[in-house]
């Protein structure tokens, strides 16, 4: 007869990497987001979009070309983000754990979801949050003929760096590409990127990141079956409320007592941005 005996509690494994890869690995950040930020938002100065000139050294100087072609372009450009707040909830019987007990799992539960979240926000430019993957916040729609992985991320690298033909900023800093899992691995599957220890890069040193967007256009056309869009804009950064400034509805807004369950919620303020606008194209992956 084999004897049975309840399972042991033990503590829960930690993995070597908490998170899988993503945008919070692939921007800059998270940072800390300022208290007053949660509700208006970011805002950082640059001069880093624009374009750069020659000409040819002629003697005397006085016979040297006008350069007032060159002064047309903007000064220094404000990069502005807006916040949105992503949310986790967690129901649970009033007997068994402490509240504490209750709150680090809530907290446990949004910091395992959050991500995937400010992807899928970031690309649709949804609750409030600006810039997004989105027509209206700077994303310009390439034309060309290509439609291959490779076809269309040479495109989208020519455009960022050397200027489309709207958004004619040229961009010295590596871009930031932005696609879906799918796109990532046939990205991979292609040899079109490599792992430098912390983030996926093209050869042109863009950095990647992959996971949950959502697959439309710009325009927020859904593609059909096989086509996904991939976006490239300037430095992403992301900002966040701090671990210790997680929101958890105290016991008291927690409690339902007609039916002793515990509704636990736990939420983070979020701003993600990119500068200097951004592309976008349809790929091909299958048919």
């Amino acid at each position: 007869m084999v004897a049975t005996a309840p399972a042991v509690p033990v503590l829960k494994p930690t993995p070597s990497m908490p998170l899988r890869y993503g945008l919070f690995q692939a921007a800059v950040g998270p940072l800390d987001l300022p208290v007053r930020s949660r509700i208006a938002g970011v805002r950082y100065e640059t001069a880093i979009c624009g374009r750069g000139f020659g000409y040819e050294v002629e003697c005397p100087p006085s016979a040297q070309d006008s350069k007032s072609a060159a002064w047309n372009l903007n000064g220094v450009t404000s990069v502005v983000g807006q916040p949105f707040v992503v949310f986790a909830t967690m129901q649970c019987g009033a007997a068994g754990y402490t509240f504490e007990e209750d709150r680090a799992f809530v907290i446990e539960r949004l910091k395992s979801v959050e991500q995937s979240v400010v992807e899928s926000v970031f690309s649709q430019s949804t609750f409030g949050q600006s810039p997004g993957l989105v027509t209206a916040d700077g994303i310009e729609t390439l034309a060309g003929a290509g439609d291959t992985v490779t076809d269309v991320l040479s495109e989208l690298e020519r455009a960022r760096y050397c200027g489309g033909a709207v958004n004619t900023n040229q961009y010295g800093p590596p871009g930031y590409l932005h696609v879906g899992i799918p796109v990532l691995n046939y990205l991979k599957r292609e040899r079109l990127i490599e792992f430098d220890g912390t983030r996926w890069r093209t050869a042109m040193g863009t950095v990647v990141s992959a996971g949950c967007y959502v697959n439309q256009s710009p325009a927020a056309v859904v593609p059909a079956d096989g086509t996904f869009w991939m976006y490239i804009t300037g430095q992403t950064t992301v900002w966040r409320t701090s671990d210790e400034g997680i929101f958890v509805a105290p016991v008291e807004g927690s409690l339902n007592r007609t039916t002793n369950q515990m509704l636990m919620i736990a939420e983070r303020d979020y701003v993600v941005t990119y500068e200097c606008g951004g592309f976008a194209k349809s790929v091909i992956l299958w048919t």
